[in-house]
C-alpha cells in the first residue's frame, strides 16, 4: 500500500469538526469549545447506535485508566462537598473515553488534521499579536494565559515537523501545498511559543529531540542526523545569545532560584513562589493522601497559614499550585494520582510500540502521540496543564484522534 500521511480516508463529519477545533482553539475565546461540544455530542450519537468495537490490550488499558481517573474524581468531590464546578475535569476524563471510541470507529480525514494545525498556529499567531498591539505588552497570551498559549503553540508546531520530516522523504498526494503549508505553520508556532516567554515549554525541546532520535536514527542515516542536532543546538545556542528577551528570561528565572534559597516561604518571584507552594502543599497532603483537600478547603487551609506566618502573600495567593501532578493529587486524591499517572504510561508504552515501525505512517502518528505525552509531562512541571479547560480537552482530543488515525492506518496495512 502507498504510503500517504495526508490521505483523505475517514468521516467527512468528524474531520471538520476535528478541524474546526484545532484551527480556532489559540484564535478564539471559546470557538473550540463549541467545536469540541459538537463532537462530544456527534461521539455519543455514534457510539449509542453501534457500540461494539475491537479493541487491544494497550487500547483497553488507557479507557480503563480514563474512567478510573473518572470515578475516583468525582468520588474525592464528593467527599469534599465541592462545587459542581469541581466535577468537570473527572466528566471531561470521562467523555476522553467515547470521543477515543468514535475517532476509532470513525477517524477524521489526516488531511483535516494536518490543514487544522496549520490554520491554528497561523491565526493563533495573529491574533496573539493583535492583542500584543492593542495591550502594549510584548508577550504573547492569545485569549488564554501566556504560558497555556506558548505550551499549545510549541506543540501545534512540534506535531507540524513530525509532518514535514515525513513529507520531505515521501511524494505524497498535493505535496507541494503540504511543503508550503508545514513550514509556514511551523513557523508561526514557534515564533508563538518564543513571544510568549514560556521557560516551561522551552525545558521540553531536549525531550522533543531525543524522541525525534529514537524514531528516525538508523546507522545508515546516523551522520545526517548528528548534522541535523548540530544544527538545532547551534541555532538554539544563537537565539539564547541574540535574544535579550530569552536572556532576560533565564536570569530572572537564576534569580527567583536564588531568592526562594533566602526567602523560602516569603518568596514573590515567579519561580520562587511556585517552590514554596509546592513545599507547603506536599506537607498538607501527608494529613491526606488519599482523598486530597479539594480546592475549598484547600485555599482555607492557605489562609489559616499565611495568617499563622507560615507561608508568604504571593505563594498563598497563587491561582494554583502550577503543577500538574501536585494539582491533582490535591484536588482529587491519590488515587486519581494514580489513575493519571497510570495513563500517561498507557499511552506512553502505546505510541512507543510503533516509534519505530517499518510502515513511516504508523511511526509518524506514534511520534506525534510520543511528543504530546512528553510535552505534557514536561509542561505540567510548572502549569495545571490537565486541569485547564484548553489544554485539558486538547490533549484528550489529540489522544482520540491519534488513536483513531493509528488504528485506520493499522487496518489498511492488515487488509
Amino acid at each position: 500500500m502507498t504510503d500517504n500521511l495526508f490521505s483523505r480516508q475517514g468521516s467527512r463529519a468528524t474531520s471538520i469538526l476535528v478541524f474546526l477545533f484545532l484551527a480556532t482553539l489559540l484564535s478564539t475565546r471559546s470557538g473550540y469549545s463549541y467545536a469540541l461540544g459538537a463532537l462530544v455530542l456527534y461521539s455519543l450519537w455514534q457510539v449509542m447506535r453501534s457500540p461494539s468495537i475491537s479493541l487491544q490490550r494497550s487500547e483497553a488499558w488507557i479507557l480503563l485508566w480514563l474512567l478510573l481517573f473518572a470515578v475516583f474524581g468525582m468520588s474525592a468531590a464528593a467527599i469534599h462537598g465541592d462545587p459542581l464546578a469541581e466535577y468537570e475535569v473527572p466528566i471531561k476524563f470521562a467523555l476522553a473515553v467515547v470521543l477515543i471510541v468514535c475517532c476509532m470507529k470513525l477517524p477524521p480525514k489526516p488531511a483535516f488534521f494536518w490543514l487544522g494545525l496549520v490554520t491554528g498556529a497561523v491565526s493563533g499567531f495573529f491574533v496573539a499579536y493583535w492583542k500584543m498591539e492593542q495591550s502594549g505588552i510584548p508577550k504573547a497570551f492569545g485569549y488564554t494565559g501566556a504560558i497555556q498559549f506558548g505550551n499549545l503553540a510549541l506543540t501545534l508546531s512540534l506535531i507540524q515537523i513530525v509532518g514535514l520530516c515525513w513529507l520531505l522523504s515521501h511524494r505524497s498526494k498535493d505535496y507541494f501545498l503540504w511543503l508550503a503549508a508545514l513550514p509556514i505553520g511551523t513557523f508561526f508556532g514557534l515564533l508563538s511559543s518564543y513571544f510568549s516567554g514560556t521557560r516551561g515549554g522551552w525545558v521540553a525541546i531536549p525531550v522533543f529531540l531525543i524522541l525525534f532520535l529514537l524514531s528516525y536514527v538508523r546507522r545508515q542515516n546516523f551522520f545526517y542526523c548528528f548534522l541535523v542536532v548540530m544544527g538545532i543546538v547551534l541555532s538554539g545556542a544563537i537565539i539564547v545569545i541574540s535574544s535579550t528577551m530569552v536572556q532576560e528570561r533565564i536570569q530572572a528565572a537564576a534569580n527567583d532560584v536564588v531568592e526562594y534559597q533566602s526567602q523560602g516561604f516569603e518568596s514573590v518571584g515567579s519561580i520562587g513562589s511556585r517552590l514554596a507552594i509546592w513545599e507547603v502543599s506536599l506537607d498538607m497532603l501527608k494529613d491526606k493522601p488519599v482523598w486530597g483537600w479539594g480546592e475549598v478547603k484547600f485555599r482555607a487551609e492557605l489562609k489559616r497559614r499565611e495568617q499563622d506566618g507560615r507561608l508568604g502573600a504571593v505563594p498563598a495567593s497563587l491561582a494554583n499550585t502550577h503543577n500538574t501532578f501536585i494539582e491533582v493529587w490535591m484536588m482529587y486524591g491519590g488515587l486519581a494520582l494514580i489513575a493519571l499517572i497510570g495513563l500517561l504510561i498507557s499511552l506512553t508504552w502505546y505510541f512507543l510500540r510503533y516509534v519505530r515501525c517499518p510502515d513511516s505512517v504508523m511511526r509518524a502518528y506514534s511520534l506525534a502521540g510520543l511528543c504530546l505525552v512528553m510535552g505534557y509531562v514536561v509542561y505540567g512541571q510548572s502549569q495545571i496543564m490537565l486541569i485547564r479547560n484548553n489544554t485539558l480537552v486538547f490533549f484528550l482530543l489529540m489522544i482520540a484522534v491519534l488513536m483513531g488515525m493509528l488504528r485506520q492506518r493499522r487496518i489498511e496495512l492488515e487488509g
